[in-house]
């Protein structure tokens, strides 16, 4: 059981995790100044601008012909999945410009060191978290990331990639920052480029792949993952997928990243990694996930990797809030398809199609509330 002491840290938003202050100084504030004196000082989103899809008509043909890999293919069909798309390769989304805005109002000092928690998940030790730093209550911290992922325009390019309509899941959940900052050894860098060729060559079953996320299910149905690091002298980094069906024991990389461009996958339910890349000092990813926008889809979201006992990065107050909040707005819409559709066309009332239906919502319900429970392992977990 977890102490009184851990508790209080985890209930005053885990504090405990934080970064200290010389490791942004010593790894992050040059890149900082950088940035400030590259960029305008006040820049508000345009879509025609910083959506690559439409300010370089180049961009419109990638994106167009940009592979997915389905479900299917990856041995990972399933009744619960919201799309028949499993991931994507990278896909161009936002402007050069749009990314230095970015990294821009992320590295800043003040937001930083408020929100940046080292990473619960990490295989290297070297990495942290930017999480719940967009949108609070009324206050937006970094307005134009925030307007970069939600305007309509966005929303629109992510979906068609997605193969299904997105929302957002709430505000916390926009705009996650993963950030490895390297330090390792000559020789351990050697292992973890031994350990990808193996994997990529089909020899290795990914236990081996030294990660900056380690293996895992996202909480959520999709996401869409950002690269805001210049890749030129990347070695390796790609997203790994481990298969299913026919092909289990296996694994798959989808194609490199490069700044501003991004992958959708829906994460829920394809276990992944994001393998520790060579060559560079820093590896930013900015991550936002979603759920289908129709309320009648499934939504099998969990708490597994994000509850704040477990993930540094959210804070207990305002997480639990808007994860309360997301689940009652979206259990209204359900029970309002089920007023709607109560009766057939010809005016029949349909118990059996409502009692279910009512049923679902009730385990949703439920989910609701035990996604928030801590099992002893994890208070173990938090404890170390």
């Amino acid at each position: 059981m977890a102490t009184a002491a851990l508790i209080e840290s985890i209930h005053n938003g885990n504090l405990h995790r934080a970064l200290p202050e010389h490791m942004y100084n010593d790894n992050l504030a040059q890149t900082f100044q950088d940035l400030q004196d590259s960029i305008p000082s006040v820049v508000k989103f345009d879509p025609y601008k910083h959506l690559k899809y439409y300010a370089e008509p180049e961009a419109q043909q990638e994106y167009l012909s940009t592979r997915t890999i389905s479900m299917t293919e990856l041995g990972l069909k399933t009744p619960t999945q919201v799309s028949e798309v499993g991931v994507s390769d990278s896909f161009p989304l936002f402007t050069d410009e749009a990314v230095a805005i970015m990294r821009s109002e992320i590295l800043n000092k003040e937001t930083f060191m408020k929100f940046s928690r080292f990473c619960f998940n990490s295989t290297s030790g070297m990495d942290c978290n930017i999480r719940g730093y967009v949108k609070n209550d009324d206050e937006i911290s970094t307005p134009f990331v925030y307007e970069a992922w939600t305007h309509p325009k966005t929303m629109e390019l992510v979906s068609k990639m997605a193969g299904v309509e997105l929302e957002i899941i709430m505000d916390y959940e926009i705009a996650h920052v993963n950030i490895s900052m390297k330090s390792s050894a000559a020789a351990e860098e050697e292992l973890i480029k031994h350990s990808r060729n193996r994997a990529h060559s089909g020899d290795s079953n990914g236990d081996d792949i030294p990660g900056i996320v380690g293996w895992h299910h996202d909480s959520y149905p999709f996401v869409c993952v950002l690269m805001l690091s210049d890749t030129t002298n990347m070695i390796g980094g790609e997203t790994t997928l481990r298969m299913g069906g026919e092909h289990k024991g296996k694994v798959v990389a989808v194609s490199g990243p490069k700044a501003g461009s991004a992958a959708v996958l829906q994460g829920r339910l394809i276990e992944h990694i994001a393998p520790t890349p060579l060559g560079m000092s820093e590896r930013i990813t900015m991550v936002t996930s979603y759920r289908a926008k129709d309320p009648s889809k499934n939504d099998d979201s969990v708490l597994s990797t994000v509850k704040p006992e477990i993930n540094y990065g959210s804070r207990y107050n305002d997480f639990y809030s808007q994860w309360i909040n997301y689940r009652v707005e979206l259990m209204k819409q359900k029970l309002d398809l089920v007023n709607k559709s109560s009766r057939d066309e010809n005016g029949k009332f349909q118990k059996e199609k409502t009692v279910q239906a009512l049923q679902e919502i009730e385990a949703y319900l439920k989910k609701t509330y035990t996604e928030m429970e801590v099992s002893e392992e994890e208070w173990q977990r938090a404890a170390k």
